[in-house]
């Protein structure tokens, strides 16, 4: 039985929601996804809601949805969009739950490939590796504060990755 929320953070295409929905089938939870959730309070998808509001918008809905969403204290696993750790109120939303914080971890490179063809991830438009590589360079020292692991999900498999994160739930006592 897990005894706290996991919250998986990091770079789009590291795996959250993947290595996210497996990790609670493992562990018998609740899996929540943040951009899903935005999605079924605005009826948008995210890139409708950039196309129509614009990506403030969408860090507002986003916002909303991590109140929503830690208001719950149910142990879960959580899959934290990559840009929730812009916002200083998810950043203490986050800190303040009672959550393991695990940061998948990848070079845009890496990423690159995972995320070809995904139609739905409106900041990789254009040049992709080049928004990645922004993005990392913003966001990685975010996600090293607020993580309290890091996984490197470099030539991993989903399997893999699922495996480190029990083995560091484990040890932490929190399964």
């Amino acid at each position: 039985m897990l005894k706290r929320s996991i919250v998986l953070i990091g770079l789009t295409g590291s795996g959250k929601t993947t290595v996210g929905r497996r990790l609670s089938k493992h562990l018998n939870c609740a899996f929540v996804d943040t951009d899903e959730v935005v999605s079924a309070s605005t009826g948008l998808s995210v890139r409708e809601i950039f196309e129509q509001q614009g990506e403030s918008a969408f860090r507002d809905h986003e916002i909303r949805a991590m109140e929503v969403i830690f208001a719950d204290s149910t142990p879960r696993v959580i899959a934290a969009a990559a840009g929730v750790v812009l916002a200083e109120r998810n950043r203490q939303i986050i800190r303040n739950s009672i959550s393991f914080v695990v940061w998948l971890d990848a070079e845009p490179s890496n990423l690159l490939k995972r995320v070809s063809g995904g139609g739905h991830r409106p900041l990789l438009d254009g040049d992709a590796l080049a928004a990645l590589t922004a993005m990392n360079a913003t966001r990685r020292d975010l996600y090293a504060k607020l993580a309290d692991v890091r996984v490197d999900t470099k030539r991993r498999t989903v399997n893999g990755v699922v495996k480190s994160v029990l083995k560091l739930v484990a040890a932490r006592g929190d399964s």
